[in-house]
């Protein structure tokens, strides 16, 4: 039997300014670090600017490990628009890190990646979830509550073995309905560890709560695997959203978006066009039929103290109002 092996690779050219075996090692270990987050290279040569970028890394890591366990992370949450109806059909739950000036420390493509390297994405996660679901049961009493709340999940969270029963604690602690939680999971998780996702999701599913798949088109999952997926929603990226636009001789740049949601039409599942932003890329979506959007067109994300006067203030098909914030 052949077994597959993948190799980094971290070299360093040993001086005279530089040989003793401490500073060796630290110097080869910065160059393999740094091997493992290139995609075309699997070997790395140590550079100064290398040990820079890592003691940058660091830094974020335990300034954000300090304000989390601070209580200074935030959940805001951008609206998802029923084009039918022009109701609420849901909310995603964004996780940001303000710092307390009107701005950001840093933006969660940052901050996210690096709670999952050091391992604190799975509190972190936790935490997003009850803060998600407590703030959705504030909102049913208002006349334009959303239908339900999604959760993004992370590859180390899955990995947890006891991730199906903090969900359901979850739902039992806010009385919420398994039917009004979503769990997001990107493309490359479900392709990271596609037997223990599969498994999970099906459990997930089991108990009623439902999934949806993010960043699909992305990355390099076969349409067979999408179709085996035990998922309830189909998320177009925004990355195709962006393609469309209107041209003198009719829409082009639309091709991806209508593919993916004739895809979910065919597997039954309910497509959600994300990064909706101009009345262009709505009119396209509205004339393939996908009536669920998410964008700036509609709402950017807000906080929750922000996202209340934004249910209270909808009036049907509007655009931004006054309460929508630069995320």
């Amino acid at each position: 039997m052949n077994i597959p092996v993948k190799i980094n690779t971290g070299l360093y050219r040993i001086t005279k300014e530089a040989s003793r075996g401490s500073t060796i090692l630290k110097n080869a270990d910065v160059a393999l670090t740094s091997s493992k987050k290139t995609s075309t290279e699997k070997y790395a040569y140590y550079s100064e600017s290398q040990e820079a970028v890592i003691r940058n890394r660091m830094h974020i890591i335990q300034q954000l490990n300090e304000d989390f366990y601070a209580g200074k992370l935030e959940v805001w949450y951008q609206p998802q628009i029923d084009l039918e109806n022009k109701s609420v059909w849901g909310l995603e739950a964004l996780l940001r890190w303000p710092d307390g000036k009107g701005g950001f420390v840093h933006p969660p493509s940052t901050f996210i990646p690096l709670a999952e390297y050091s391992g604190l994405i799975v509190e972190i996660g936790e935490w997003v979830l009850k803060k998600a679901c407590a703030d959705f049961k504030q909102l049913r009493s208002l006349d334009n509550a959303p239908g339900h709340v999604s959760v993004n999940v992370s590859i180390p969270q899955f990995r947890d073995v006891d991730f199906l029963d903090k969900v359901e604690n979850v739902l039992n602690e806010y009385e919420m309905n398994t039917d009004e939680l979503i769990l997001e999971v990107t493309e490359s998780l479900t392709m990271d560890d596609p037997e223990s996702v599969v498994c999970l999701l099906q459990a997930l599913k089991k108990i009623g709560v439902k999934s949806s798949l993010d960043d699909f088109g992305t990355g390099y999952s076969s349409l067979s695997y999408l179709k085996n997926l035990p998922i309830d929603c189909l998320k177009i990226d925004k990355a195709f959203i962006n393609e469309i636009e209107l041209g003198e001789e009719g829409f082009r740049g639309g091709d991806f978006a209508s593919t993916i949601h004739m895809l979910g039409e065919m597997l039954d599942l309910t497509v959600v066009a994300e990064g909706v932003e101009t009345i262009e890329q709505l009119q396209f979506l509205k004339n393939i039929g996908c009536n669920i959007i998410q964008g700036y067109y509609y709402a950017k994300p807000m906080s929750q103290s922000d996202l209340i006067p934004w249910l209270e203030d909808r009036d049907g098909d509007t655009s931004l109002t006054k309460y929508d914030r630069v995320i």
